[in-house]
């Protein structure tokens, strides 16, 4: 079976180190574990950003394969010459803008008996092109992740471009990474035939993610991140979604309420957009402010540390569409607390404790029974590994084969 396999992704973010994480980290996990199903020969395409296009290429160099794209996103017109007006052209682009035209345009470039060769195009993360809709002969299936900026506008500013990934599908198929984003993606657009929708779960990387306690690495991590030998963790974008201002007051009310000393709450992550109310907590603590220290973003050769060091971990997340940090907690063999909403209790299953985002005295009482009941924590982090067994990258790999093979039967 030979697919197109979008890269974009990967080569947009070639040049950007401190972005290669969420759908990046997903795309490229998948890339890698489908590129180990022998019966799977996969070709590649740069179906948009076309600046971008040897990033992709230099992408596959570095792993050892051939720097060919199927597909390739190219200048259309351009109405700025570069070389002509260098530099100045940002002032041109300006003015452009400002008067509503667009100045690239970018198609794409590829070889008809070439891409005969093909007979199914997946884009794992942008809308499907024009260009490979209108080519007869290939199927095209996107991967869906959630539909939350239209479910939650308010709390999320990229409601156009996931409406232009859903129009994308047209009569061709669609993968969502929870029977959760599934739902929702049937309920939004019910004239999708629910036959060519499926659902493929995520895995969290076993090469990041994995049991770590050693002494001696923490000792050097604590130092690197100014992090305290017994804390809870919590690890997402700061963004009002993630809840995080519910979980700062309850931490505040649990240490306060059972007067504990020898805890601190480290949240991990970058800032978002609208996080102020975060921070607003955060001053709201007074003179527990030094109880929650902010990390920024941690690297991935350190999470594992982090993760397995964690007392436990909370996720009180308002919605996700599959939610991967519960999932790397529970695979570093910690304790993990989440929302019962949305997705996440596909993610964890028995292996978590599940709560109401909004309540904070059950969220309280969770706190302190795994802080007091060291049985308890035990028996969750057993529970924990367990259920993230359930998950893995060559499962989801062989899910996604499987959906390939229905898809060419269609």
């Amino acid at each position: 079976m030979k697919i197109i396999y979008d890269i974009t992704v990967l080569g947009l973010h070639g040049p950007h180190e401190e972005n290669k994480t969420g759908v990046y980290r997903v795309i490229e996990d998948l890339f890698n574990s489908l590129n180990q199903i022998k019966e799977l020969e996969l070709g590649y395409s740069h179906s948009s950003f076309m600046y971008y296009n040897e990033y992709s290429k230099k992408y596959l160099k570095d792993r050892g394969l051939k720097p060919e794209l199927v597909f390739s996103s190219r200048p259309y017109f351009r109405i700025l010459p570069r070389s002509i007006f260098g530099k100045g052209h940002r002032y041109f682009n300006y003015l452009y803008k400002n008067l509503g035209i667009k100045i690239d345009r970018e198609h794409l470039v590829y070889n008809k008996r070439d891409s005969k060769e093909y007979s199914i195009f997946h884009s794992p993360f942008y809308p499907i092109p024009d260009e490979i809709q209108a080519i007869s002969g290939i199927k095209t299936v996107i991967t869906i992740y959630d539909l939350i900026p239209i479910l939650f506008p308010k709390l999320h500013p990229l409601k156009g471009q996931i409406e232009k990934t859903i129009e994308s599908i047209g009569d061709g198929y669609a993968i969502c990474i929870s029977e959760c984003t599934k739902n929702d993606l049937l309920k939004y657009n019910p004239k999708l035939d629910p036959n060519k929708v499926f659902v493929a779960m995520l895995a969290a990387s076993p090469k990041i993610f994995y049991k770590d306690e050693n002494p001696k690495k923490f000792e050097d991590i604590r130092e690197k991140y100014s992090i305290p030998r017994k804390y809870f963790l919590s690890l997402s974008t700061l963004e009002p979604r993630k809840n995080i201002d519910h979980l700062i007051r309850s931490f505040v009310k649990f240490i306060k309420e059972y007067q504990i000393e020898d805890l601190s709450l480290v949240l991990v992550g970058t800032k978002g957009w609208m996080f102020d109310k975060i921070f607003e907590e955060f001053d709201n603590a007074g003179e527990l402010k030094s109880k929650i220290i902010l990390t920024g973003r941690i690297p991935d050769e350190d999470l594992a540390i982090v993760y397995s060091n964690a007392h436990s971990f909370y996720y009180m997340s308002l919605y996700e569409g599959f939610g991967l940090p519960p999932l790397e907690a529970m695979q570093c063999g910690v304790a993990t607390v989440t929302s019962n909403t949305s997705s996440l209790p596909e993610v964890v299953g028995d292996g978590g404790i599940t709560l109401d985002p909004t309540n904070q005295e059950e969220l309280v009482k969770v706190m302190n029974r795994l802080y007091s009941d060291d049985l308890f924590k035990d028996e969750m982090k057993e529970k924990a590994l367990i259920q993230a067994a359930k998950f893995s990258w060559d499962i989801c790999a062989a899910r996604y084969f499987q959906i390939y093979k229905q898809i060419q039967q269609f």
